[in-house]
């Protein structure tokens, strides 16, 4: 279809082969939050409106909000925040905000973010929301997902938000080792277990991300000197729009083929609104981790059926 010199090159067609996510709900969801700032606060919304669809469908959900900040005024406007809530703590400003406007109880941590605040529980599927800036802090939410495979009595998956100044990325998944990944497409139109972003980036663990910093004006406020330093004013919000469609898709379709989370990471640029997704097949999840579907998941590929 496309033509570079003299070689064929092949659309891709990974979308279109994806098999939905299905994560197993058998009893409560819980949600953790962990960071309230720059893409928290404008994700943690979307997390408390979709908590309170999932009660509506008669299910059991939890949701909990964690950072250890208070609102400064260097983090207005471009953090879901106002002027009146400077100095407050930003987990309890957006949980106070959202449970009383959707109805739905949030419980607050104001610390840092620990491994240690969840305890793997039976029939409970969790769901950590990162939106950390910080090795450590993701090492922790990679540490959470011991013993969290497609099969385990209480599934953990992680979602990770993270940016630059302009550019940001969204990753999702659940296992920490190749060998988890093993039966992820038992049943091939379906998949049950995804690589853990750190798994896919290990760098996420080690380096800091390399933001670009203007200079700061001489005898500037302290606001004007954090902006200064600041990422572009809209890559947030499009991070945690990002984040929500994959929290919505995975949670109220999940293993649907009308409308079920068919991608395990995605990368957008807002300089050039470009954007591009890795989606669930074997081919595209093997190749994310340096490796063929054979050796992943003892198989060639999954083929379309007919038809398709």
């Amino acid at each position: 279809m496309y033509r570079t010199g003299s070689a064929a090159q092949q659309p891709d067609l990974s979308f279109v082969r994806a098999a939905p996510v299905v994560i197993s709900i058998r009893g409560a969801l819980q949600i953790f939050l962990a960071g309230c700032g720059g893409t928290g606060s404008w994700l943690a919304p979307s997390i408390a409106r979709l908590a309170q669809v999932f009660v509506e469908t008669g299910k059991r959900v939890a949701v909990t909000f964690v950072d250890p900040d208070v609102v400064e005024e260097a983090n207005v406007p471009r953090q879901n925040f106002c002027a009146a809530e400077i100095g407050r703590f930003k987990a309890e400003t957006l949980a106070r905000r959202y449970s009383g406007v959707w109805g739905i109880p949030i419980a607050t941590i104001t610390e840092r973010w620990d491994k240690e605040m969840i305890r793997e529980q039976w029939s409970v599927t969790t769901i950590l929301v990162g939106c950390v800036d910080n090795p450590a802090a993701r090492r922790s939410l990679a540490g959470a997902l011991v013993n969290s495979g497609p099969y385990a009595t209480g599934q953990i998956w992680w979602l990770d938000c993270g940016n630059w100044r302009d550019n940001g990325q969204v990753r999702l998944g659940n296992a920490r080792t190749l060998k988890e990944l093993r039966e992820a497409f038992q049943i091939d139109t379906l998949c049950a277990a995804l690589p853990s972003p750190a798994l896919v980036h290990p760098e996420l663990l080690t380096a800091l991300p390399d933001v670009p910093r203007a200079t700061p004006t001489p005898g500037g406020s302290c606001a004007q000197m954090a902006r200064a330093y600041a990422q572009s004013l809209m890559i947030n919000q499009r991070v945690a729009s990002e984040a929500a469609d994959y929290l919505a898709r995975l949670l109220m379709a999940s293993g649907s083929r009308g409308g079920g989370l068919c991608r395990f990471a995605t990368y957008f640029d807002l300089a050039s609104g470009s954007a591009r997704s890795l989606h669930t097949t074997p081919e595209t999840i093997a190749a994310a981790l340096h490796t063929t579907p054979a050796k992943l998941f003892g198989r060639k590929s999954m083929r379309p059926s007919p038809g398709k």
